[in-house]
């Protein structure tokens, strides 16, 4: 309905949420449609946005729904063009946070990722300290404890978190 009567930002937000593409029964696709009907402008948005995923809406998602599907594993590599080829050169909020999840996991990224990597990340980290904190086998030996949990957690965890 939104394609027969020209609502281009409504087809936007329905896409945003995975909107079926397919013809509907008795009528035809939603680009067809919007083209009988003379919406030219929405028929061309609908050709280009057709191989979006719902991340890659980047003008339509708010920061909170972009990182509530970061957040629930949303590839950042799918769809053509993909969310992140999308975000690379575009402005705004939504395309700042996919560019910072693309990056290597970091504590300022962390909670762009999805929950098991989270988790992940916790254990991992709580690995390092165990490590770190652990008593040397030489008491004269006394290591930076926190500079080895420091060097766990900027170099070891951003190679061992993955998305």
């Amino acid at each position: 309905m939104a394609c027969h009567h020209g609502h281009l930002e409504v087809a936007k937000l329905l896409s945003s949420y995975g909107a079926s593409r397919a013809a509907v029964p008795t009528f035809a696709t939603p680009e067809r449609v919007a083209n009988i009907r003379g919406h030219a402008d929405l028929a061309a948005w609908l050709v280009a946005s057709r191989g979006w995923t719902p991340l890659a809406h980047l003008e339509t998602l708010t920061a909170a729904r972009a990182l509530s599907l970061l957040r629930s594993g949303a590839s950042l590599h799918e769809g053509e063009p993909t969310p992140l080829q999308r975000a690379a050169g575009g402005e705004g909020e939504v395309a700042a946070l996919i560019r910072q999840a693309a990056a290597p996991w970091s504590p300022a990224s962390h909670s762009l990722f999805p929950a098991a990597a989270r988790a992940y990340a916790v254990m991992v980290m709580r690995i390092g300290y165990q490590i770190a904190f652990s008593p040397p086998d030489d008491a004269e030996a006394r290591p930076d404890w926190s500079a080895l949990s420091d060097v766990w957690r900027e170099h070891v965890l951003p190679h061992a978190v993955a998305r």
